[in-house]
């Protein structure tokens, strides 16, 4: 954990000095404290963390990638002329269990272009698309797949 407040502080000081490096280690220690003693944070290492966090890397890139490709068809619909697009609400279920898995998922569809979550509660999801194409197979689009792998 120290690791990583000491790697946000870098990114967030824009410059690397000796001075920056100290202050950052002594507030990154400080954090990693609080953390532990108040928040009664511990870190574990277990046999499926580095699975997890490769599949979250995978996630991520995965999510950047749908939001690029709706991004060039949300472009596409605004910049042809004569394309009357259908707007859709869709209602659908997901098998995840986690609130913490559904709410990732409803991030991930409002950050894709051209779709937004309107409701997401107990496993069933509103999601308003801005054209029928971008709504194609959202119940079982490659999100939830990951997810559940995420959550095992």
């Amino acid at each position: 954990m120290f690791i990583l407040f000491f790697a946000l502080w870098l990114l967030m000081a824009g410059t690397m000095t000796v001075s920056t490096c100290l202050w950052g280690a002594a507030v990154s220690g400080m954090l990693c404290w609080y953390c532990r003693r108040t928040l009664g944070y511990q870190w574990q290492w277990r046999r499926y963390t580095i699975r997890q966090l490769w599949s979250a890397v995978c996630y991520l890139w995965n999510l950047l990638l749908e939001m690029l490709k709706a991004g060039v068809v949300v472009m596409k619909l605004i910049y042809t002329r004569g394309r009357n697009m259908e707007p859709k609400l869709i209602w659908f279920d997901t098998t995840l269990q986690s609130n913490r898995s559904r709410a990732v998922l409803a991030n991930s569809i409002t950050l894709t272009a051209g779709t937004i979550t309107v409701e997401a509660q107990n496993g069933r999801f509103c999601v308003h698309a801005l054209d029928a194409s971008l709504a194609e197979n959202i119940e079982s689009c490659q999100f939830q797949k990951q997810l559940k792998e995420l959550e095992a």
